[in-house]
């Protein structure tokens, strides 16, 4: 049992830390866990500016660790699969991806993490950025349905344009479940001009009272499909993340990119370095 972080990083035996702290400690944390040696998982969404990641990237190489973003969604073996269909051609010329997530959560929890933007259309961007690359410029618009004191978003829209034309749609909604036949809990679809791929938190379903995992094994396996891979091919293998630092910064400036395009109502190109 630990009491501190500083007994966490004098310990030898301790190798790696996961870093669980609400998003404006994440980089504190693991910045220090860095310095003292360990390879750190940070959770999603890893900072709320560029700079930090870049301060967070800088430190890892430095300490010559792991530090690999929690991009849990992409974990999974049917996302895996359509990047390697997309990879190999398999699917032809891609024309369109949609993701779509309608969850309701409470104004008295949206309160503990914000708009829908900024805490969970983070999984929007990296898993356009996993399955397709970089979006040249987005058109976003957002919407506050069941919010009585909050001032931010429970429902977000971005539509990507990506360099090859094919058109990207990330939709975000705690305003509403999906109580249909097909649910649109999460759904992945990737269409091409000879096939397509599709995932779904659909594929399996229990009774689960308890939480925190709605009753979705599909949605438990990405924290457990993520942190295999940071132990067994990051740390002992010495292979890459799926999702790297330099995307969780190319996340964020999508997301920048979407609010710009909605405080103005226009159309705005991403700003990469």
């Amino acid at each position: 049992m630990f009491h501190s972080l500083n007994e966490i990083l004098a310990d030898s035996r301790v190798k790696a830390v996961h870093v669980l702290t609400p998003p404006a400690g994440h980089i504190p944390v693991a910045v220090e866990s860095l310095r003292a040696g360990k390879h750190v998982l940070v959770e999603k969404p890893v900072a709320w500016r560029v700079s930090e990641i870049n301060k967070l990237e800088s430190a890892a190489r430095k300490a010559n660790r792991i530090c690999m973003p929690a991009h849990n969604y992409i974990y999974n073996a049917s996302l895996q699969r359509a990047k390697r269909l997309i990879e190999s051609g398999r699917l032809g010329s891609i024309a369109s991806f949609w993701m779509l997530f309608n969850l309701f959560h409470s104004e008295e929890s949206a309160a503990v993490y914000g708009g829908v933007v900024r805490a969970a259309c983070v999984h929007h961007a990296y898993s356009l950025l996993y399955l397709l690359g970089r979006p040249r410029q987005v058109t976003a618009t957002i919407s506050s349905l069941h919010y009585t004191k909050l001032k931010c978003e429970d429902q977000a829209s971005i539509v990507c344009q990506m360099p090859n034309g094919a058109i990207a749609t990330l939709w975000c909604s705690w305003a509403a479940n999906d109580p249909t036949s097909d649910p649109w809990s999460l759904v992945y679809k990737v269409l091409g001009t000879k096939g397509g791929a599709v995932f779904s938190w659909n594929e399996a379903q229990v009774e689960d009272h308890g939480g925190p995992a709605w009753g979705l094994p599909c949605y438990e396996e990405h924290f457990k499909n993520e942190i295999d891979h940071f132990i067994e091919r990051c740390i002992l293998r010495n292979e890459q993340p799926l999702s790297t630092l330099a995307d969780a910064a190319d996340s964020l400036k999508i997301i920048e990119a979407a609010e710009r395009s909605y405080r103005h109502q226009r159309t705005e190109v991403v700003k990469y370095d």
